[in-house]
Parts: C-alpha cells; sequence; structure tokens
C-alpha cells in the first residue's frame, strides 16, 4: 500500500514541473515574437492604460445595497415634508456616510483602543451629526412637527452600534422601539390629514430595520477589524479610503516618448521547488491518520516504553500513596470588553412635560430639579438619573421612579401610588400623604413618612435593605424619624386545611 502511495506522488511531481518547464518555453518564445515585432514595426506611442481603482470592501457594498435604498426613499419624503424635517434627514445622511467610513476603516486598519485618542477622532464626525440631529429637536419644541424630529431623534442613535460589544443588534432594537413610541404618535395624528407623514415614518423604521439585519449578519459580535493593517490614524481625515480613492481615480502619467527601444521582455516565473520529503498536504489526517496507523501491524507499538512494576502505582502502595496530582493552574479566561464610559453616547438630559405626563430623563449629578406647576391629573416619570435630586410640588396623580442610581425624591401629595423599579440607593420623602407605595426590584433605599401619611400601604417584592423612618416625638416636643427595616425573609407553613400560612421571620436577640 505505502508503494502505491509514494508512486503517485512522483508522478504528481513529475506533471508539477512538466507543466512549469512548458510555461518556461511558452514565456521565452513570446518575449523573442515581441522584441522581433517591435524591431520591425514602427513605434507608436501605447494608450495609457486605465488606472486601476480599488475594489469597495464586500461589508461597504453590502452596507449600501441594505441601506441605500430606503435612505433614498427617506431623504425625499423628508423633502416633501420640509421644515426642520428635511434639515434632520439631511444630518442623518451624514451621519450614515461617517458610520459606513467607519466600517470602511475597519477593513484596513487594526482596531483602536476604545479609550484612545484615535477612536475619539473617528467617532467625531458622527457625533457631530448626532449632536446636530439633537439640537435641532430642542429648538423646536412648539413646532407642530416636534413629534417628527422625535422619531429621529430617539432612533438615530443605532448608528453607533460599533460601539456596543459582543451585541450590537439589541442595541439597535432598543433604539428602533424608542423611535417606534413617537411614530405611532405621527401616524395617529397625520393618518387622517396626510397619508405622507405616515410613509414618512414607515420610510425610518424600515431603515432602522434594515440596519439591524445588515449589523446582525456581517457583525453579530461587533464590528471587526483587520490585525493585519495599518494604523487607524492613517486614515483619518486626509487620508480616508474615500481620498485615497480619489487618488486612485487620478490620470496616470503620460507615454514614453516614441523614440524609445522595445519593451523588455516579462519577467520570468517563478523558480520550481523540488522538496525531497512528502509534502504536508500529501500526509493523511484526521480518521485517515488513525487508519494508517493501526495498518502499520506489529510496528504500531514500537514506540511504547516498558514499565518496571516497581513503577506500577496499582502494585506498590507506598508509591501510590505519595504520588499525588498537582492540581494545574487553572488558566483564567480574558475578561469580556466593555464599553468604556467615556464614548457611550448619551442622551440628553431633559425635563418637560409630555400631554399630561412630566419626564424627567438622564440627569446626573443634578441637585435642582424642580416641578412645579403640577396639576391633580398629571404623572411625573422618573428614568434614569444619576446623583440627582427631583422636588415635585403640589398633587399629582402619580409617581414613577425607574432604573436611577443614588438619587433623592421629595414630593407632596399623590392621588394614586408612588412606583419604584430598578432603583439602587435612593430616598423618597412624602410630605402630606400618598395611599400606596409599590417598590419592585430595588436595592438600598429609605422612604420617609409624615405623620398625616401613616396608614399608607408599601408593597415590596424582590427588593433588598429598604427601611422605612416613621416620625416620633421626642422629648421636648421635638420630632426625630425611626427606622424600620421592611422584611426580607419569610417563612411558609401548610395550615390543617391545605393552605399555605406566610408569617415574618424573627430573630430574637
Amino acid at each position: 500500500m505505502s508503494e502505491f502511495h509514494s508512486l503517485a506522488n512522483l508522478i504528481k511531481r513529475l506533471e508539477v514541473a512538466t507543466t512549469r518547464l512548458e510555461d518556461l518555453a511558452m514565456s521565452a518564445s513570446s518575449a523573442s515574437a515581441v522584441a522581433a515585432s517591435s524591431s520591425s514595426a514602427p513605434s507608436v506611442p501605447s494608450q495609457p492604460a486605465p488606472a486601476a481603482e480599488k475594489s469597495t470592501p464586500v461589508s461597504v457594498q453590502k452596507h449600501d445595497e441594505a441601506v441605500g435604498p430606503l435612505l433614498a426613499k427617506f431623504l425625499e419624503l423628508s423633502k416633501t415634508i420640509g421644515g426642520p424635517v428635511a434639515a434632520q434627514a439631511g444630518l442623518v445622511a451624514e451621519a450614515l456616510d461617517a458610520e459606513k467610513t467607519i466600517i470602511h476603516i475597519s477593513t484596513l486598519a487594526k482596531k483602536p483602543d476604545m479609550s484612545s485618542a484615535t477612536f475619539a477622532k473617528l467617532l467625531e464626525p458622527i457625533q457631530k451629526s448626532l449632536s446636530g440631529i439633537v439640537e435641532i429637536k430642542d429648538k423646536s419644541r412648539g413646532d407642530p412637527l416636534f413629534n417628527h424630529l422625535s422619531v429621529v431623534a430617539e432612533g438615530v442613535p443605532a448608528l453607533g452600534w460599533f460601539t456596543c460589544e459582543p451585541t450590537p443588534v439589541p442595541f439597535i432594537r432598543d433604539m428602533k422601539d424608542s423611535a417606534q413610541f413617537y411614530a405611532n404618535r405621527v401616524a395617529k395624528e397625520w393618518k387622517e390629514k396626510d397619508a405622507t407623514h405616515v410613509d414618512w415614518t414607515r420610510s425610518f423604521i424600515e431603515l432602522l430595520d434594515a440596519l439591524g439585519r445588515f449589523v446582525k449578519e456581517t457583525y453579530p459580535t461587533g464590528l471587526s477589524w483587520n490585525a493585519q493593517g495599518e494604523s487607524a490614524d492613517s486614515f483619518i481625515g486626509a487620508n480616508a479610503p474615500g481620498a485615497t480613492a480619489a487618488a486612485a481615480s487620478a490620470p496616470p502619467p503620460p507615454p514614453p516618448s516614441a523614440a524609445g527601444g522595445p519593451p523588455p521582455p516579462p519577467p520570468p516565473p517563478p523558480p520550481m521547488i523540488f522538496d525531497d520529503e512528502e509534502s504536508a498536504d500529501d500526509k493523511p489526517a484526521g480518521a485517515a491518520a488513525v487508519f494508517a496507523e493501526i495498518n502499520k501491524g506489529e510496528s504500531v507499538t514500537a514506540g511504547l516504553r516498558k514499565v518496571d512494576k516497581s513503577q506500577m502505582t496499582h502494585k506498590n502502595p507506598a508509591l501510590r500513596a505519595g504520588s499525588t496530582v498537582s492540581a494545574g493552574t487553572k488558566k483564567q479566561a480574558p475578561p469580556t470588553p466593555s464599553k468604556p464610559n467615556k464614548y457611550v453616547l448619551k442622551k440628553p438630559a431633559k425635563t418637560t412635560l409630555e400631554a399630561n405626563k412630566w419626564v424627567v430623563e438622564y440627569h446626573e449629578n443634578n441637585p435642582e430639579i424642580v416641578i412645579e406647576d403640577t396639576a391633580i391629573n398629571q404623572a411625573v416619570y422618573i428614568f434614569g438619573c444619576k446623583n440627582s435630586t427631583i422636588r415635585i410640588k403640589g398633587k399629582v396623580n402619580a409617581v414613577t421612579i425607574d432604573s436611577c442610581v443614588k438619587c433623592g425624591v421629595a414630593l407632596d401629595s399623590t392621588v394614586s401610588t408612588v412606583d419604584l423599579v430598578n432603583c439602587r440607593s435612593f430616598g423618597l420623602q412624602i410630605f402630606h400623604v400618598t395611599p400606596t407605595i409599590a417598590v419592585d426590584k430595588c436595592d438600598g433605599g429609605s422612604i420617609y413618612l409624615s405623620k398625616e401619611g401613616l396608614d399608607v400601604e408599601i408593597l415590596s417584592a424582590k427588593s433588598t435593605s429598604i427601611n422605612v423612618l416613621v416620625p416620633e416625638e421626642i422629648d421636648g416636643g421635638e420630632t426625630d424619624f425611626k427606622e424600620v427595616p421592611i422584611p426580607e425573609q419569610l417563612k411558609t407553613t401548610i395550615g390543617p386545611d391545605g393552605k399555605l400560612v406566610t408569617v415574618t421571620v424573627e430573630h430574637a436577640g
């Protein structure tokens, strides 16, 4: 079997050598023919060859195919509506172009550190466009098209998906859902007036859907970079891929004069390489390698070593007792790279009245947030605030505090409930009355009650370290707060009637 294998390898090598010798003969004959024709015929100046354009990366082509037609439709409908909507649409096109440039650079350059100045320079064009979009919305709060502007301002941060690793697709989906909220308002308001506005909202939502599909198919775990490429600094600004492509499309230098001699012959093909040993491709691999070892016959055990009885642990108890296998050091997996807080596309802080709801969002380190001129039919929604204090004056319908960290909320009264969801290290003070306080998935908080609001109902679930501070009188007629913790440990038993009985666990001592 091995003899036939060696014969087949020899025939294969001879065929390769014959093919290379024929190529050498053909190149030599063609060079002599060119030299003969050039010496007999008058020399004519050759036409300049067209400049070779650099091919567009496949990822950029897929981006254009997925987003390009929908962007054109969105721009056309925005132009029809006009006003600030058209201005915003122009900035959306600029942001998409900046995002496509970053994708192009990623195919040529190494990945820069997200906390470096290089990555900050890459983000500058798209951040400038996104800031302009939000600025147009903020300046047009009294405009009849404010909901249109909010659709784009809430959804366009999806273009920063390349900063989210390793799951950019859910980020795009979240931004699309935020835009859909205002898109539904536009559709409800304009479906009877002008269908163009409804088509406009659909075109933008479809644009975000197409972006999500492109990222899911091409970069499901984040933007990939060229590990063998150059530094990203060389492609920023004047050295961007667009400038390089423009330089490549410049006209070629003029052809040489006709007085020159004949063109030189083409270079010879690469030298032939003859390996004395069998190439790696000819060696069996996988299951074939296993069967090749088995087919060796008796020589398959030639590499095994004879083990003496003194070295056998099952026959030598002393050796077995002393031979402890030390646990190897477990290799620690590299930490999952997180998105630096410095380059997260933060949403602007706002405190606005939308219909009958006050919306307080994304405030950081702001201790002077005051909501005045409230009404009994208005609700207050506080979301995503950090290290801030919110004062709500007057009586409102309800208050919701969602995903806030180290925030304090002080309010007078509510008609229904005060809801706290996903909050950490919060403080809540009720100056007058509220019937119900609901605490869900919160950690570390204090609830201050007034004397007239002691009949409040507090509902808690999945929460830890929640304390209720109740006022009590001390010596001298002064009032102080008594801290009472909300129980976290419960005991459930089965009663005689088969029903569950749950009571709070009390620890003595």
